[in-house]
């Protein structure tokens, strides 16, 4: 059976029609299930944004410390000048200082002085960072005032746990004396323990 073309041309007029009317609009039950639909989405969204930029300042100085020691261990391997980073807790900032050596009443006397070429800069934490302490290379933990990383013309780094804090999240930054790799862990460790493969 045939129908005529008219006819359905029509019914889709008419139906677009219906759509443009100018006075047709939203229930208030529409708007409401609308605007429910979005707080909840909000409501689930906001929360982690909010986490997402408290964490991001912590997270922030973890790149710059990693950066830092990347820094100091290349000058030191390169300009065969060992070198130290300075953790002074009570400021709340990190520094790379280079040795140096005089000598007077020929004795040599060895000190250090800030580094100061263009990327080794004094980097100082975000309002609401701050270093924990530091365990330094004998083993002692420092809580106040500076901490020492040393290293060495072969890159060698002595001190190896720094902790950082932002309110009640805290981070562990352990260092690998050989290769400077910094492994972060959340929480506060007092220890490295590396976790053997069983296969």
């Amino acid at each position: 059976m045939r129908t005529s073309r008219a006819g359905t041309l029509n019914r889709i007029r008419s139906f677009y029609a219906s759509i443009r009317n100018p006075d047709s609009g939203f229930t208030l039950v529409e708007l409401t299930v609308t605007l429910l639909i979005i707080s909840v989405i909000l409501g689930l969204v906001l929360p982690k944004i909010g986490n997402a930029l408290y964490s991001s300042d912590l997270k922030r100085s973890i790149r710059q410390i990693r950066a830092i020691l990347s820094v100091a261990r290349s000058n030191a391997t390169m300009e065969r000048i060992p070198r130290r980073i300075v953790c002074d807790i009570t400021k709340g900032e990190i520094r790379i200082e280079r040795e140096m050596s005089e000598d007077q009443d020929g004795q040599s006397i060895l000190r250090y002085e800030k580094d100061n070429s263009i990327l080794n800069r004094t980097y100082k934490f975000p309002k609401g960072v701050r270093i924990e302490d530091v365990i330094t290379e004998t083993g002692q933990k420092e809580l106040d005032g500076e901490a020492y990383l040393r290293i060495g013309t072969n890159g060698m780094i002595t001190g190896n746990i720094i902790h950082l804090r932002k309110g009640d999240e805290k981070y562990t930054l352990f260092i690998n004396p050989l290769t400077g790799n910094v492994t972060i862990d959340e929480g506060y460790l007092e220890e490295y323990k590396v976790e053997a493969n069983n296969r």
